[in-house]
């Protein structure tokens, strides 16, 4: 009888036990879920919350150190900006740019950098997957995928409607109210043409050549013409302004070029501020156009930088930044101001600049 009785209660732990273990696994489970949801959710920011800051960079090699990651984080940024080379997959192989890029996003400084800040942004040539490259690369559908699951945009947005990741974001309300061109430099760029060995730059300038594309060329100018927002930041991933030096930039289309700035200034647009990375340094440009000052924040790199310590650009304001680092829009709404702060890895504030805010 007392060996029945202590097979029946053991019968009973073990039940209890079965039944607890399932039970906390299915919460685990559950609760695993909301923190991935969670994480997922960070990559969306409220489009009515006001931005106060905004950081970006570029450049960021997915297999080198990242533990810059809580450095940017420590500046409090509303929203993070990638402008491109945000992973090295130079590949045509979709599953080698998905494990990079699943390599990238798995990082566990990133992973918690991501827990607190939403990200947005744009690719260059490296993560659209080849050097330098241009329209013809036969895999740029597929690498837009990528890049856009690598961003959490759902199937349903409206960039999925056309070809490239061209696409605008509003943030705030207005007299607060950031909206972001996300401009696309590669699925419709004409292909670059090398310079003999030797030459000063290294592409033919090319007059009849095209970056944007037709159909990106009439979005942005609607998009840009009918803008009521306070702030219009404009992100390109190669460098718009500087013009003097050998490699990718607007200037090697120089008719793209003008067109752009010539757009930027007749849309009327308040307080455009151009973003670029690509270069491995970080510098501020600065010109006047059409009796308008421009302004071009060059951010670049993050794990890797210029091996130089001097490039010639005559519309350079500030230092040239040579070592690794990332750059900070702090919006003082107030007060009427943009602080510009360009910061390295140490979190050292290299450059810093304001601009009015004028209504």
């Amino acid at each position: 009888m007392l060996i029945g009785h202590a097979i029946l209660k053991c019968s009973c732990y073990a039940y209890h036990f079965a039944y607890t273990f399932e039970t906390m696994t299915k919460y685990l489970s559950l609760l695993l879920l909301l923190l991935l949801l969670n994480s997922c959710y960070k990559q969306t920011k409220p489009k009515h919350t006001t931005l106060n800051t905004i950081a970006f960079g570029s450049c960021n090699k997915e297999y080198l150190d990242q533990s810059y990651w809580p450095v940017i984080a420590n500046q409090n940024p509303d929203l993070w900006i990638w402008l491109g080379d945000n992973i090295y997959a130079d590949t045509a192989d979709m599953e080698v740019m998905a494990d990079k890029y699943q390599q990238q996003k798995t990082n566990p400084y990133y992973q918690r950098f991501l827990q607190q800040v939403p990200v947005t942004g744009v690719w260059d040539d490296h993560d659209y997957g080849v050097n330098d490259g241009d329209r013809t690369f036969s895999q740029k559908d597929q690498a837009k995928d990528q890049f856009l699951s690598f961003l959490n945009i759902p199937n349903t947005h409206t960039v999925n409607k056309h070809p490239g990741i061209y696409r605008t974001e509003v943030f705030g309300l207005q007299p607060q109210q950031v909206k972001i061109f996300h401009l696309d430099t590669r699925y419709f760029q004409d292909p670059l043409i090398k310079t003999p060995k030797g030459s000063k730059k290294n592409y033919v300038a090319q007059p009849d050549g095209q970056i944007l594309g037709s159909a990106q060329w009439q979005w942005l100018t609607h998009e840009l013409n009918q803008s009521t927002a306070n702030i219009n930041i404009i992100a390109s991933s190669i460098q718009v302004i500087a013009e003097d030096h050998r490699y990718e930039m607007w200037s090697n289309f120089p008719n793209q070029r003008k067109k752009l700035l010539d757009l930027i200034v007749s849309s009327g647009v308040n307080n455009p501020i151009i973003l670029s990375g690509d270069r491995h340094l970080s510098e501020i440009s600065k010109i006047n156009w059409q009796d308008k000052e421009l302004i071009d924040i060059t951010a670049s790199g993050l794990t890797h930088s210029f091996s130089g310590t001097e490039e010639y650009n005559r519309h350079r304001i500030d230092q040239l930044i040579t070592t690794e680092s990332f750059s900070v829009l702090e919006i003082d709404w107030v007060n009427k101001l943009v602080l510009i702060k360009q910061i390295d890895m140490q979190g050292t504030v290299i450059n810093k600049h304001p601009l009015k805010i004028i209504e």
